[in-house]
């Protein structure tokens, strides 16, 4: 069985549009992983924003408990 030049220019052919075509994907790919990590450092820094917020809303209401207590043991004392 002989291949002639037509049938492997024709294998090449498509092989090359193949391989165009796996390139193109890998380039999207590319551009979307950028994307992603991008959206990753943003969501990452909201965490941190919230995690913050978090920290100073909880000392906040750990000195306003204590405040409260200090005027209810006031409060008492005066009582007696």
């Amino acid at each position: 069985m002989s291949i002639s030049i037509k049938e492997l220019e024709t294998e090449r052919t498509s092989l090359q549009k193949d391989f165009n075509e796996m390139k193109l994907n890998i380039q999207k790919v590319e551009v979307d992983l950028g994307a992603m990590k991008s959206n990753l450092n943003a969501l990452n820094g909201a965490i941190m924003f919230a995690t913050n917020m978090i920290t100073k809303a909880t000392e906040r209401e750990k000195e306003l408990m204590k405040k409260d207590d200090k005027k209810k043991k006031w409060k008492n004392l005066n009582l007696l």
